[in-house]
């Protein structure tokens, strides 16, 4: 009676493990007591009597023979079966993910399958899944929710985690903060519709992609407003300044308006001691000074 039991639990357990081996890239059986390690894949079954095997060499051998170099030392260190036992202290499971040289991403998992009165686990499964595609997707999303959709630059979220990286990390010594601003959008939009203020918006992100997205990052943070973090020395920003004054001028708009940007910046070179908040002020500070004198040159109505 009790053989059967013993039987049925086995067999209920294979054809459990025959299932999972179904779901994952690969799939192993780890005795931490008896260093056993029984491997499976999602082909075929292997083996159940596969003794001779160190499981830590085994995982070792995979790792390095698929995983790149850039996630191998992380990799390694997820199958290290000395610190597997405290890593899983109270958990039923943990995942790592890296990525394959063959086959993308892939999210590796240990899972507790039996464990000793003091909890140590004595049996785990070893598993990975091929997940790249679920990454693309990942990534396509993160991407959506940090452009913006008019214009398809980074949106204010994207430029908020920026800054917000400068903060943390601190700043590059050839950084230069640059703060633009359309003048005269609302006037387009008031008097001759959003049609032809989102044409403005459109032409003018082109042409600040152009002059400042090969050095840095562009941001569209407001109706009118965009921000660019770029990497540059004080005569290049001025020879992109000129290209996009160049730009603006060459544009011909579909209604009638004249575009304009007005232009502002600040570098890490020149205040070395400056916060990113304070770069950004100082480049603000700027642009609104060239607005001001946009207006009072044109003598055109701010308001408007």
């Amino acid at each position: 009676m009790e053989d059967n039991k013993k039987q049925n639990r086995a067999m209920s357990q294979f054809m459990l493990i025959d299932a999972l081996s179904g779901i994952y890239h690969t799939l192993h059986i780890i005795d931490l007591e008896r260093d056993i390690i029984v491997e499976y894949n999602e082909d075929e079954y292997v083996s159940q009597n596969i003794t001779a095997i160190d499981p830590q060499g085994k995982l070792n051998e995979s790792m390095k023979l698929v995983c790149i170099n850039e996630h191998l030392d992380n990799a390694l260190d997820f199958v290290n079966l000395n610190t597997l036992a405290e890593r899983l202290n109270g958990k039923k499971t943990i995942t790592s993910e890296f990525i394959s040289a063959y086959k993308g991403w892939i999210r590796a998992r240990f899972i507790t399958v039996d464990s000793d009165a003091d909890g140590v686990p004595t049996r785990v499964i070893y598993a990975t899944e091929i997940i790249d595609e679920e990454k693309r997707r990942e990534e396509k999303l993160i991407k959506i929710s940090l452009t913006d959709e008019l214009t398809t630059l980074l949106n204010r979220r994207a430029y908020e985690e920026e800054i917000a990286e400068y903060k943390e990390k601190g700043i590059p010594d050839d950084l230069v903060y640059v703060s633009l601003d359309l003048n005269g959008l609302k006037g387009v939009n008031d008097n001759l519709g959003h049609s032809a203020g989102d044409e403005y918006i459109v032409g003018a992100a082109k042409i600040i992609r152009a002059a400042l997205g090969t050095s840095g990052k562009v941001f569209r943070t407001g109706g009118d407003e965009f921000m660019a973090i770029i990497k540059a020395d004080s005569e290049t920003v001025k020879q992109l300044f000129d290209y996009m004054d160049s730009e603006v001028k060459a544009f011909k708009p579909t209604f009638n308006y004249e575009p304009s940007i007005s232009k502002g910046w600040a570098s890490h070179n020149e205040f070395p001691d400056a916060s990113i908040e304070e770069l950004a002020h100082t480049a603000d500070m700027r642009m609104y000074d060239d607005k001001s004198r946009y207006y009072r040159e044109t003598g055109k109505d701010r308001r408007r």
